[in-house]
């Protein structure tokens, strides 16, 4: 695929834009996390990556159009999808951290599968101390709270290769759908109204996959909605002027 001037201005303005959102997200997980590691912050980094990806290439997009380049080159005719190809370009580039963290085991996916905390269970022992047998914490005769041994924690509703993998892939898809969808020209109610569904969509698509209630490549089912909504009216005939 060869690219023109003009796409890789297009591609360095939405690489730009991308990078200043993902800056933005890495900021707001980094003070917001509530102590958590590194791998932690990964995660919900890798999992935000497309959006500021998406973000990019759909601020790129207006401002192409807004100045009018857009419609010029389209004038000449050019396509629609091919005028926007830098804009999606340069969106893909960052939003494509996101799987790469994944696939190289940095990320711990743990904040992406979120389960309920396990119930308090209160043991009274022979000296009068009670402990609890889930957070191994003890409260000794005289009330003084020790740290005891702690229960090993249930296993994941789902096998850790399994949802790594899960994830991968959805960020791949999403990695390339985020900045495709972007660009498309559409009503801003529409598209903001499908993004919260799709978000929605992902979250629960998480929280059955932490619950046990179905496969990690649920998660791959709202990304390739996604996708399908940004190729389908690509490969739609244009309707008659």
């Amino acid at each position: 695929m060869m690219l023109s001037a003009y796409d890789r201005n297009l591609a360095r303005r939405a690489f730009g834009i991308a990078a200043l959102v993902g800056a933005v997200v890495l900021l707001v997980v980094t003070a917001t996390d509530e102590g958590g590691g590194f791998a932690q912050r990964a995660a919900l980094c890798a999992a935000l990556a497309p959006v500021a990806g998406g973000l990019g290439a759909l601020a790129a997009a207006r401002i192409a159009r807004a100045r009018g380049e857009a419609r010029a080159l389209e004038a000449l005719g050019a396509e629609p999808s091919r005028v926007m190809r830098g804009a999606v370009l340069g969106g893909a580039i960052v939003a494509a951290i996101g799987p790469a963290l994944v696939i190289a085991a940095v990320a711990d996916l743990d904040p992406l599968f979120p389960r309920p905390a396990a119930p308090s269970v209160w043991i009274v022992e022979a000296d009068g101390g009670m402990r609890d047998a889930i957070r191994g914490t003890r409260l000794g005769p005289g009330g003084a709270l020790e740290v005891a041994a702690r229960a090993p924690e249930a296993p994941s509703g789902t096998p850790l290769g399994e949802r790594r993998a899960a994830v991968g892939i959805a960020l791949v898809i999403l990695a390339f759908a985020a900045p495709l969808g972007a660009t498309r020209e559409g009503g801003s109610s529409g598209r903001a109204a499908f993004a919260v569904l799709l978000v929605v969509a992902m979250i629960a698509a998480f929280q059955l996959a932490a619950a046990g209630r179905a496969s990690a490549f649920v998660v791959c089912v709202p990304p390739l909605v996604l996708l399908a909504q940004a190729l389908v009216p690509r490969y739609r005939g244009a309707p008659p002027r």
